[in-house]
């Protein structure tokens, strides 16, 4: 599959996912208490973490059929596999439902609950994604967020719960469904796994090969919810629910940058060409710069419509901020680590980044317990990170202009966001955003264009399609 069909695919599914994140980052906040809210947000939070125990099996999966095409694969050997990660995974699930039980946490009893349908729901799409299978991905993505959202809209419009369990017990519920509906539409594709057994060796070389990309991945995870645990364990549950709505409405972008990180993998499997990967990078920064204008609206929604969260804004428009900076880490330094088989070196990076990140935070409290300095310190990490990432992949460089161009929109996105009220804000980032795109990526940007008409022209083949 070419890469403008996988994007295409892709997007078509979380244009569909934006559906539910708008209505889970506006109108749950907006009707329900903040201590149910952020107990909600803590849970998914914690879900976050999960996959640090597959200790990196899926990863192994991951690179080792990178690039592969569905016929050119053995459907035995996946089966086999696949069969052996769901045996460790229920041992798995056991150790940490009785750990859960021993220091009594509820948390983390809820989070062993769902071990088994997030990891193998988890593996399969994966599987899907590194042998370019993006229709099937999108599919089940497509309908995990449909689950959610009929259980959140039950919850909340027709029991009319305020109740932190209920909706807690609904996603579980949900997990369950998706990873059930997933496993019967996988076996249609590779059979039934009935007759295959444990296989050590699969056990042996999957997290052999994948626990350091495992490391990397959960240490980018952890850096991105780092500054939330922070917030949770030394400043409140209350400021911990305006930071976490904050993070909802900066993830409602994840739509749009979710489908390009998701087909670049692949991508880079097939091609290492300096010039078209230099191409695709000005393209991701003025996709990028484009994007971010879309929060103006939502500080518009904040300001008229839940103006209990209006503390949230500044810390959105930071975050945002870091999302900008982190977009291009995100669609290509790390794939290419992972295309290029540098999971070694993308571990130590990572870990690096964390360590910094704890450092930037730790002082941030000292200086004030705020959450607005929590997301400065998330803000600057990024530039570190993308600082380094652009170092480590010097082949792949920008030119000057292009690095003047991205940081010229930040310090333009966090004065217009911060400083004027939302329209006067949104009208001056447009203008020095077009501004800048004639400055400095005027050639870029129409080529950017042709590639977003072809796109619409592919998604709208694919829904008359389908």
């Amino acid at each position: 599959m070419n890469i403008k069909k996988g994007i295409a695919y892709v997007l078509l599914a979380n244009l569909i996912n934006l559906s539910v994140n708008l209505f889970s980052g506006f109108v749950l906040p907006k009707y329900l208490s903040i201590e149910t809210y952020a107990n909600i947000r803590l849970f998914q939070l914690y879900t976050s973490y999960i996959g640090i125990t597959h200790l990196g099996f899926a990863d192994g999966m991951y690179l080792r059929n990178g690039g592969k095409k569905l016929k050119e694969i053995n459907k035995y050997e996946i089966k086999t596999e696949f069969k052996t990660f769901c045996i460790f995974q229920f041992f798995i699930t056991i150790i940490a439902i009785i750990l859960s039980l021993v220091v009594r946490n509820e948390m983390l009893l809820f989070c062993s609950m769902v071990i088994i349908p997030i990891n193998i729901s988890n593996y399969l799409r994966n599987l899907y994604n590194a042998i370019g299978e993006f229709k099937n991905s999108s599919k089940y993505t497509n309908i995990n967020t449909i689950f959610i959202f009929v259980i959140n809209i039950f919850l909340l419009l027709i029991i009319k719960s305020d109740y932190y369990y209920s909706y807690i017990i609904g996603q579980i519920i949900v997990y369950f469904l998706y990873c059930i509906y997933i496993l019967i539409e996988t076996r249609k594709i590779f059979g039934n796994t009935k007759h295959c057994k444990f296989n050590k060796n699969y056990f042996i070389e999957d997290i052999k090969s994948g626990f350091l990309l495992l490391i990397g991945n959960f240490s980018n995870i952890f850096f991105t919810t780092i500054d939330r645990i922070f917030v949770r364990n030394s400043i409140g549950l209350t400021q911990f629910a305006f930071y976490s709505f904050a993070t909802s409405i900066e993830g409602l972008l994840n739509v749009f940058i979710t489908p390009i990180s998701t087909v670049m993998y692949n991508y880079f499997c097939n091609t290492n060409d300096i010039n078209l990967i230099l191409n695709v990078k000005r393209k991701i920064l003025i996709f990028s710069s484009l994007l971010i204008a879309l929060i103006f609206p939502a500080k518009f929604i904040i300001e008229h419509w839940i103006t209990k969260y209006n503390d949230a804004i500044n810390v959105l428009f930071f975050l945002v901020s870091s999302q900008y900076i982190s977009i291009m880490i995100r669609t290509v330094h790390i794939n290419l680590y992972k295309a290029q088989k540098k999971q070694n070196r993308y571990f130590k990076i990572m870990i690096l980044i964390v360590i910094l990140s704890i450092l930037l935070n730790t002082l941030g409290l000292l200086v004030s317990k705020s959450i607005v300095v929590i997301s400065i310190a998330t803000l600057i990490t990024n530039i570190i990170w993308y600082i380094i990432g652009e170092i480590e992949h010097k082949k792949y460089k920008l030119e000057i202009k292009d690095y003047v161009y991205t940081f010229t929109l930040m310090i333009a996105f966090l004065i217009c966001g911060n400083l004027l009220n939302s329209e006067i804000g949104f009208f001056i980032y447009l203008v020095i955003l077009s501004t800048s795109i004639l400055l400095f990526e005027k050639k870029q940007f129409f080529e950017l264009l042709r590639i977003v008409f072809t796109l619409v022209k592919t998604k709208y083949l694919l829904y008359k399609n389908n």
